[in-house]
């Protein structure tokens, strides 16, 4: 951090460089706030690191039509969104939106995803609204998917015409390059040590100096952990391991993303996800690897063919509901805490919905709910 960043006071200093707090802060100098953005850039626990890549909404909010809602909103505008970062970094983000499936295989999964589709179809109508989504049988996920053939044990799928994917990596580089180019200032390799409530604004000392900040946003993902224990609060987030494989590349043979399985912009295949409750451990096994490998060939059989050529796996963020959370900390003015486990789809409305409120606007309705007070969370 230069000497003139270390004596500068901000309007809002943002810890978290990730998906979260990059689309906030971009949000935030896009509304005219002078932001600091910075991230302690720790590989092994970087949920941005397990992203999957998918723009999808209809596996989400069963149970919390507000979340369903949400997610929805967020793909239907994630467009635009990527369209004002490609014109304004000039590279192509890779996103794909119009189509995305959910396979089944055998009876009682196709089962299963039926009633969860019915479920969020019953939620969404009583509230007058639809679902982006619909059944299909197995003919109908051939005539889809074209030349790629369907496994024996594929069943059926769910559908929606608005999901999709998009480059992870690039989407976060080009987040980041613009919110730059907009007057941003990004300081990496900066880890917070203490924060501090001085009278009207916020001082955080951290390895790189001293910042002062009229309001702070805590976006770092499982670093809020640590980062609300120094404000004596505990949040209720916890780990959950991801692993994930990566191919060759091959020719382009997949039309569209499918939850668990897609094809990048440069022909390899990604095939994910586990969801592991093992803390903070990051170490990839054979025998997920192997069960990942299993489900993606009975899917597409000609995946047997392709080499694996990487795995990892890396650490995401769920609250104790699995929801999110957007909330200002009671007794702490000005701070606000964000998480949540689907920050790639949700990138477009992080942009625009949270930043007026985080500059004193009206907290949105539909994002109310969302908050810390369901977990009964003091300070």
């Amino acid at each position: 951090m230069s000497s003139r960043e270390n004596q500068k006071k901000y309007d809002v200093c943002v810890i978290g460089g990730g998906y979260m707090g990059a689309a906030v802060s971009l949000g935030l100098v896009q509304a005219g706030a002078d932001v600091l953005m910075i991230d302690k850039v720790s590989k092994t626990h970087k949920a941005s690191r397990a992203n999957f890549g998918l723009v999808w909404s209809q596996s989400k909010g069963s149970g919390n039509r507000p979340y369903a809602r949400l997610s929805a909103q967020a793909v239907r505008e994630f467009s635009p969104f990527v369209d004002n970062l490609e014109e304004a970094c000039g590279f192509d983000v890779e996103l794909r939106l119009g189509a995305g499936l959910v396979l089944s295989l055998g009876e009682q999964e196709f089962a299963a995803r039926s009633a969860a589709l019915e479920t969020l179809h019953q939620e969404a109508t009583a509230n007058g609204e639809t679902h982006p989504s619909e059944l299909l049988d197995r003919r109908q996920v051939q005539d889809l998917v074209g030349k790629a053939i369907l496994g024996d044990q594929v069943t059926g799928g769910s559908f929606s015409s608005i999901d999709g994917d998009v480059n992870p990596l690039l989407l976060l580089k080009a987040i980041r390059k613009m919110y730059q180019k907009k007057g941003g200032t990004f300081t990496q390799g900066c880890e917070v040590n203490h924060l501090l409530r001085n009278n009207a604004h916020y001082q955080i000392t951290t390895s790189s100096g001293t910042i002062e900040a009229d309001k702070i946003v805590l976006a770092a993902g499982l670093g809020n952990i640590s980062l609300c224990s120094k404000l004596g609060m505990k949040i209720p987030v916890v780990p959950q391991k991801g692993q994930l494989l990566v191919t060759e590349r091959v020719k382009p043979f997949l039309p569209l993303p499918f939850s668990g399985i897609r094809q990048t912009g440069c022909g390899s295949i990604m095939i994910g996800y586990t969801q592991e409750n093992t803390g903070f451990d990051t170490n990839t096994t054979v025998t997920a690897a192997a069960q990942l490998a299993k489900r993606a060939m009975q899917i597409f059989p000609a995946l047997q063919h392709i080499r694996v050529v990487r795995s990892w796996a890396s650490l995401r963020i769920l609250t104790a509901d699995g929801l999110p959370i957007y909330d200002e900390i009671e007794n702490y003015p000005g701070c606000y805490v964000l998480t949540s486990h689907s920050c790639v789809t949700l990138a477009s409305l992080h942009s625009s919905l949270l930043p007026p409120w985080i500059l004193g606007g009206q907290k949105p309705a539909s994002i109310e709910g969302f908050n810390l007070e369901r977990f009964n969370v003091t300070v």
